[in-house]
């Protein structure tokens, strides 16, 4: 897969980045003519734009996936540390939707830092993106331990999941909205995946189509404290 990834992402890189600039330029010297002619092309080029941009997403998503514990170096974190990081980054997105984000009491652990931080923020982004209209969306992060692992929760009021494709939006570039309704990827939620299983723990959804979605993983306490002194 990293093989696969690199290839295709130095490969892809540039002939993705000349069709973008060549479409800049067209754009360029037809954005000034009113005449319908050209405002057709016009149109057209922003086509090509988009579709580049769709396709330089998921190249970076692809290496990004294929670079999840690679050269990792577990280190002692504050939880609650990262989830506000998260949440400070995405404010934006917060404001825009008047969302209400609860954070409970978050422990301090020892694991991947970088890959723990894109867990929070694919399903924090999700609980962002899928909302209801006309409800404010509310989003809550918790952590309870148990003898084993710890299990971290982030629920949401959005729209909801089918039970019947609770197994495929785990899967890498599998959606079950078309671009029109939401943008992505489709690689998010297998990021999330891939990351659990690394912290030796697993990854799961609760969810009532209409009435919100509840993420859940798990983190192995052997892996969080087993590699201290190493």
């Amino acid at each position: 897969l990293q093989q696969f990834a690199y290839i295709a992402s130095h490969d892809l890189q540039e002939p993705i980045g000349t069709m973008t600039m060549s479409a800049k330029l067209l754009l360029g010297n037809l954005i000034n003519h009113d005449n319908e002619q050209f405002g057709n092309q016009v149109k057209y080029i922003d086509f090509i734009m988009k579709s580049s941009q769709r396709m330089q997403d998921l190249v970076s998503g692809l290496l990004s996936y294929s670079r999840i514990g690679h050269d990792r170096v577990v280190e002692t974190v504050d939880c609650a540390e990262i989830v506000n990081d998260v949440v400070s980054d995405l404010s934006e997105g917060i404001l825009l939707k008047q969302a209400a984000v609860n954070i409970g009491e978050l422990p301090i652990l020892e694991f991947y830092p970088l890959e723990m931080r894109m867990l929070f923020q694919n399903l924090i982004s999700n609980a962002l993106k899928f909302t209801k209209s006309r409800v404010q969306p509310e989003i809550s992060i918790t952590c309870e331990g148990f003898k084993q692992y710890w299990e971290f929760t982030v629920k949401d009021n959005g729209i909801g999941i089918n039970k019947k494709h609770f197994d495929k939006i785990f899967v890498i570039f599998k959606r079950l909205h078309t671009r029109e309704e939401y943008e992505g990827t489709g690689i998010g939620l297998a990021h999330c995946m891939k990351i659990a299983l690394l912290h030796e723990g697993l990854l799961w959804v609760e969810s009532t189509k209409g009435e919100g979605s509840t993420f859940k993983f798990r983190i192995s306490k052997n892996l969080a404290y087993g590699n201290q002194n190493k």
